[in-house]
């Protein structure tokens, strides 16, 4: 089954919340915010760093923020940097190396499918993410747990 690392996961989920604060947000923060391993928290945010898509700020109230605006971040970058190239099927980068090549038939339709795949992940900004995640926030009903009130 097609599905993205924990490592691309997480540095989705990372970065969104790094883009709806207007303040650096520790490693430590986020891992016990979001339940994830600090280890690998600060090991994504790193990487990140070393990219470009995140800067460490130091002090006191340091952390992190993102480098660039969330516009110019896309889906495919984030999951370059965490995971290669995106590689549906290995026919679509090198051809001769898939044993069936020659007589097999759904090569074109999985090649189109990779390339949708691809562009939707290309189009697919930072920022978008960070805006439906604020959509899905207000969208949900509220959960009062108290006590029912019966007629």
């Amino acid at each position: 089954m097609l599905k993205l690392s924990k490592k691309t996961d997480y540095a989705i989920i990372l970065l969104t919340h790094l883009g709806e604060m207007h303040m650096p947000v520790s490693a430590q923060e986020l891992s016990a915010h979001y339940r994830l391993p600090h280890p690998m928290t600060a090991n994504i945010l790193k990487q990140l760093v070393t990219v470009g898509m995140t800067e460490s700020v130091r002090g006191q109230h340091g952390g992190y923020v993102l480098a660039r605006p969330a516009e110019g971040v896309t889906l495919a970058e984030i999951v370059q940097v965490m995971d290669g190239p995106f590689t549906l099927v290995d026919c679509v980068h090198q051809e001769e190396g898939c044993k069936v090549s020659q007589c097999c038939s759904t090569r074109g339709a999985l090649i189109a499918l990779h390339r949708r795949m691809e562009q939707f992940m290309e189009e697919t900004t930072l920022a978008s993410i960070i805006a439906e995640s604020q959509l899905d926030l207000t969208s949900q009903p509220s959960q009062d747990h108290g006590t029912a009130h019966l007629s």
